[in-house]
């Protein structure tokens, strides 16, 4: 074990098993790591070291309150472990900081960057797989469009193709027209969260991201929803957090929302939390109303939780 491939696996696998670490904590990190300077002290235990929060302070581009912020987070997830002299100061005898909580858990560190790495290519294949199926979709298009005019009618006999049908066949059209005026607003279909499939993707980004989403679940929730295999019980936490953000802090109409529910599954789901988390949205309603729009919702709420997730860090 190298101080390099250390930082390493902290890069990749930091956040899947402490979601709630800011950037700037990450950051502070791994630069103690990097004060580690014998390779052999992550065999010996001899991980203690000493930079200042001056010095931090100094690498990091940020101020010193910023960075006992950093630190603190770190120390209560169980990272580091402070340590101070009867003067109160990390640079005298036995004091600094200690980083052998962070050499107890590399075994976790490399089994979440496994998991990480896992996803990403399953998200790569996933959208391998639908570009492949939309390259398909626009074949057989681009071939029925060259049938049709092949056969193509003069403009009167066109025009009047939904007319002539209707005298061949009325029935079916009749059949059509009274299950439509016996349907009830009660029978309309209208699709339940729980009936969407899952995302796992938008999911882990949800919770990864969203400050209004965690402070919904309990921390055994969010251990479990970070993880390979979430809980159904997980999972449904998250919808009842998003329906009673949408019901208590945007308003949207129930019409619009089943709608773009049935179009976008999940993507609609984050949608939400990226109207309610998003700095400078005036007007989530709005922003919301706008955001289900998009053609391509998913490949949008997957731009907006990074940005919502770099925000709170810092860097939005």
């Amino acid at each position: 074990m190298t101080t390099a491939s250390v930082v390493g696996l902290v890069s990749r696998g930091i956040s899947c098993l402490s979601p709630c670490l800011t950037d700037l904590s990450v950051r502070v990190l791994i630069l103690l790591i990097e004060h580690v300077y014998d390779v052999r002290a992550w065999r010996s235990g001899r991980l203690t070291v000493w930079p200042g929060n001056r010095r931090l302070a100094e690498l990091t581009g940020k101020n010193e309150r910023s960075i006992r912020r950093a630190l603190s987070l770190l120390e209560a997830n169980h990272w580091i472990v402070r340590r101070y002299s009867a003067t109160n100061r990390r640079s005298d005898g036995n004091a600094g900081i200690d980083l052998r909580p962070l050499a107890a858990r590399l075994h976790d560190l490399r089994q979440a960057a496994a998991f990480l790495e896992q996803k990403i290519v399953a998200a790569r294949e996933e959208a391998k797989a639908e570009r492949d199926d939309l390259a398909c979709l626009e074949t057989a298009k681009q071939a029925l469009l060259g049938e049709n005019s092949e056969h193509k009618e003069s403009g009167v006999e066109d025009a009047s193709v939904h007319l002539k049908s209707y005298k061949l066949n009325p029935g079916s059209t009749n059949l059509v027209q009274d299950r439509a005026s016996q349907a009830t607003l009660g029978q309309r279909s209208k699709p339940a969260i729980s009936d969407i499939d899952v995302d796992s993707e938008i999911l882990f980004l949800m919770v990864q991201a969203s400050p209004t989403l965690q402070k919904q679940l309990t921390a055994a929730e969010l251990c479990d929803l970070v993880g390979p295999a979430p809980a159904a019980a997980s999972i449904q936490a998250v919808v009842s957090a998003v329906r009673w953000t949408l019901s208590n802090q945007i308003k949207l109409r129930p019409s619009a929302w089943q709608f773009a529910l049935a179009k976008h599954g999940w993507a609609a789901l984050a949608a939400v939390m990226v109207a309610v988390d998003r700095q400078g949205v005036r007007d989530p309603a709005s922003y919301l109303y706008a955001m289900l729009k998009s053609a391509r919702l998913r490949d949008t709420v997957r731009h907006n939780l990074r940005a919502v997730e770099q925000q709170e860090s810092g860097h939005a």
